[in-house]
């Protein structure tokens, strides 16, 4: 069966690869380490104009490949380093994902003029969301590469993903381009297009309104805790690690002169009024002969300096056929460990015994916390239960790198709205950001721009309810169901014509 025979002919453009040349060049502005918050949402808007102006299957085999290139060479360079990733693992990453990221596009080609009026601006954004849902949940290494995120700094924008969590913004965006190239299709004459126009203008509206007025009504002096979090040892920690495998008695003496260095700091810190001390993943990194010795040295300096010290701790085992354990431990004052919490992400690339997945919490006197590590904070429908445990602040300690620290940090900032809570995360080699259940900034520590790598913050010690953390990911469900209905309803549709 031909194309023509599936699918509508393509809309007559002599300036098709000229929509193809912006798509790319706004792409490398939409992923990877240069975002640009307005990119996206032309993007995808000349990616559409591009494939409606393309016989379906061609449109969408150029737009994946071109995809494909400049990715691979561009925009996921250092995002995803061969250094945790085999190469030719990374580069089947990228070419598969390539084809698979542009698969609603080709659904969109596919229902080009089946669907009449201005109800066909949704199919696209339905497919592209419900894919990009389906797609990230359940990918082993989290929901990075997500549109939604494009939209860090926005605020008001930001709140919706109170509501509708990441998966609400990317159909936003989705569907201003949508509309746009429906519109561009109805020549901009204004008859036509007046009704479609307005009802989103009105959505963006209200979805503006929302969040702006969610941000004025926000409690203006809630109660609040100091949080102490730092890097005490720099630029020293891959040294260590390259001497596991060569000298294992450097390697303690090594690791436990990078310990003592975090006691004193943490002491410091302790003495200047801090109630809870956190320091970042691989601070921890020990043998597993010496994490008693280690568990113990925090027992005690929790309870000589009164204060709730976190930790993550990276145990090495001697028995080579025995994974790494990647977990955080909290220590309260009483110098009893209240949460153990094994790292569930990333893990199929690190290596480390996997989490369960389950978050804890402790219960304090200022607060109810709980504590992930750092890839654990890609996965929204696991931190999801954040948002439904009681928890009031989440610590999450991460170690980064500089192609990918400022995205990585952003990313973790709409787990804390979407759920409602107040986030420190302090990463070793990246962006450490504190904020509070909205979003807004706290404190922030570039690592690589830092004399010295110490982020104290006062956090706020209420949690706030809010209706992604009650009904997790409704909208990507509801964005599935929708697309599918479109679909029902075209193919009912064509067989009553030809009947």
């Amino acid at each position: 069966m031909s194309n023509e025979r599936i699918s509508t002919p393509p809309i007559a453009d002599s300036r098709t690869y000229l929509w193809l040349g912006l798509a790319v060049f706004l792409g490398m502005f939409t992923f990877g380490t240069w975002t640009m918050a307005v990119a996206p949402w032309l993007h995808v808007f000349f990616s559409i104009r591009f494939i409606h102006t393309q016989k379906a299957f061609r449109g969408y085999v150029i737009l994946s490949l071109v995809s494909m290139a400049h990715g691979a060479m561009v925009v996921w360079q250092g995002v995803l380093p061969a250094s945790l990733l085999p190469s030719e693992i990374l580069y089947a990453v990228i070419v598969l994902g390539s084809f698979v990221d542009k698969l609603p596009y080709l659904a969109d080609r596919l229902l080009l003029r089946r669907v009449h009026g201005f109800a066909a601006s949704l199919a696209f954004p339905a497919a592209f969301t419900a894919w990009e849902f389906v797609r990230l949940t359940n990918n082993p290494l989290g929901s990075f590469g997500s549109l939604g995120y494009t939209q860090y700094g926005d605020l008001p924008l930001m709140q919706l993903v109170s509501v509708t969590g990441v998966w609400g913004l990317t159909f936003l965006i989705c569907w201003f381009a949508s509309t746009a190239n429906w519109a561009w299709e109805q020549s901009f004459s204004w008859p036509r297009i007046q009704r479609g126009v307005l009802v989103y203008a009105a959505v963006v509206g209200l979805v503006l309104a929302y969040g702006g007025s969610r941000l004025v009504f926000a409690p203006r002096d809630p109660g609040t805790v100091r949080i102490a979090s730092f890097t005490a040892v720099d630029g020293r920690r891959e040294v260590s690690l390259s001497l596991i495998g060569k000298d294992r008695e450097a390697f303690r003496r090594m690791t436990s002169e990078f310990h003592e260095r975090y006691v004193e700091e943490t002491r410091r810190q302790a003495e200047a009024g801090a109630k809870l001390v956190l320091w970042p993943e691989l601070a921890g990194v020990v043998t597993g002969e010496d994490e008693t010795v280690l568990l113990d040295r925090m027992r005690n300096l929790a309870r000589d300096e009164d204060i709730y010290l976190v930790v993550p701790l990276f145990t090495l085992h001697s028995d080579k056929g025995r994974a790494p354990e990647n977990k955080l431990i909290a220590v309260d004052p009483a110098g009893e460990i209240v949460l153990e919490h094994y790292k569930y992400g990333g893990n199929i690339v690190e290596g480390s015994v996997a989490g369960d997945g389950v978050l804890q919490t402790f219960e304090t006197p200022f607060a109810t916390v709980s504590g992930v590590i750092c890839w654990d904070m890609d996965f929204p429908l696991t931190i999801n239960q954040a948002g439904r445990n009681g928890t009031d602040i989440l610590l999450a300690p991460a170690p980064d790198w500089l192609a990918v620290s400022t995205t990585h940090a952003h990313m973790s900032v709409f787990r804390a709205i979407e759920n409602g809570v107040a986030l420190v995360r302090h990463a070793d080699n990246g962006l450490s950001i504190a904020t509070d259940p909205y979003g807004r900034v706290l404190a922030s520590l570039d690592h690589f721009g830092a004399d010295r790598r110490l982020m104290v913050v006062e956090v706020p010690t209420s949690g706030v309810t809010t209706i992604y953390s009650i009904l997790g990911d409704w909208f990507g469900w509801i964005a599935g169901l929708g697309f599918l209905m479109i679909v029902v309803v075209t193919v009912t549709q064509d067989r009553v014509r030809k009947a």
